[in-house]
């Protein structure tokens, strides 16, 4: 369901695209945004021995980088556990800054309005928040920090 935020800024896209006579930029429903990788990654899945969430949680703990797999989910009806849109991976850098790494598979994935929340607060307060698609996109993002 659409926030009033979301809706005013979907009329107002609309508006503008009609008033240049140019096609209006479609948004998700839920407000999800897709994701893509910034540098060439292998397409792996997610998930699974040998995916993106494996390979880099190895990559992190063999430059001995502070971390932890968060899963956090539920069944609906009952309790959610976990902290609510964090990171797939959380974590301390050696110089003390906190990150947060969102994993999509290779070829993309789409980033929830939850999680595109968390990461703007996670950004705001001096912390590092990615969306990694393969070991190669974390070696960019973090490559000079460790």
């Amino acid at each position: 369901m659409k926030t009033k935020k979301q809706k005013l800024t979907d009329t107002y896209t609309a508006y503008t695209a009609a008033k240049t006579g140019t096609r209006p930029k479609r948004q998700a429903k839920d407000g999800s945004i897709s994701t893509h990788p910034v540098v060439a990654v292998p397409p792996l899945p997610e998930l699974g021995k040998g995916g993106v969430q494996d390979l880099c949680h190895k990559w992190l703990k063999a430059h001995r980088i502070f971390c932890n797999t968060h899963t956090c989910g539920g069944e609906p009806g009952q309790a959610i556990y976990g902290i609510k849109f964090a990171g797939d991976e959380i974590g301390i850098l050696p110089s003390g800054i906190h990150f947060e790494i969102e994993y999509k598979k290779g070829k993309g994935g789409r980033l929830s309005a939850g999680q595109q929340e968390r990461m703007a607060d996670v950004r705001a307060t001096g912390g590092l928040y990615y969306v990694v698609h393969g070991v190669e996109e974390l070696v960019h993002y973090l490559g000079d920090l460790v």
